[in-house]
């Protein structure tokens, strides 16, 4: 004859039903938001912009903030290649202009409607440099350039090292999906990304 186990009692019973109902209620909104694009992971394999993200980070990636407002300036944004002249696939820059902003790139600073505003990482301002031995045909930037309707001006943070607006244009906005708000790995770089 086996032996029953001594029931639980009924009061330590709720109190493991009222710690579990808020790891299902997290568990399912987090599921929610991936599964609905919202929120998603990515693991950065270019040094476009380094030093913010790195190759080999993994990142976070938020697209709740823009069905509030749109892209601001010093964004690091997610967006698809849609519509632009390379591979499909998922890239990251930083949002240097919105629509009907006038950018000019001058000795490596950065103008917007004839006003120096540089973007900044963790190193300072961030100079937006050809690569070297420029094989590209860049836009003539020393000229105003007006970013369209519905469209944004992307660069990247490494910009000897990054393929942006300045090489294929402005960004359609209906291809940024959100922002990287986090680095979770490796531990050394886990934080904020800035």
């Amino acid at each position: 004859m086996t032996a029953n186990p001594p029931p639980l009692p009924r009061r330590k019973l709720s109190k493991a039903i009222w710690l579990l109902i808020p790891l299902v209620l997290i568990g399912s909104t987090i599921l929610l938001l991936r599964i609905t694009g919202l929120v998603r992971p990515f693991k950065i394999p270019t040094g476009g912009m380094a030093p913010a993200v790195s190759p080999g980070d993994h990142i976070l990636m938020e697209g709740i903030s823009y069905l509030r407002h749109p892209p601001a300036f010093g964004d690091i944004v997610v967006h698809t290649a849609d519509g632009l002249p390379f591979p499909k696939g998922w890239f990251v820059h930083r949002l240097a202009g919105s629509p009907g902003d006038k950018i000019r790139i001058q000795d490596g600073h950065l103008y917007i409607n004839d006003q120096l505003r540089p973007l900044t990482n963790s190193t300072g301002e961030i100079l937006h440099l050809p690569p070297p031995g420029n094989a590209f045909k860049m836009l003539d930037l020393s000229t105003n350039y007006t970013v369209p309707p519905d469209h944004y001006f992307v660069l990247g943070d490494n910009s000897t090292n990054s393929l942006d607006s300045r090489f294929w244009g402005p960004l359609p906005a209906k291809n940024i999906k959100g922002r990287i708000f986090r680095c979770y790995y490796p531990s050394s770089r886990s934080g904020p990304v800035k």
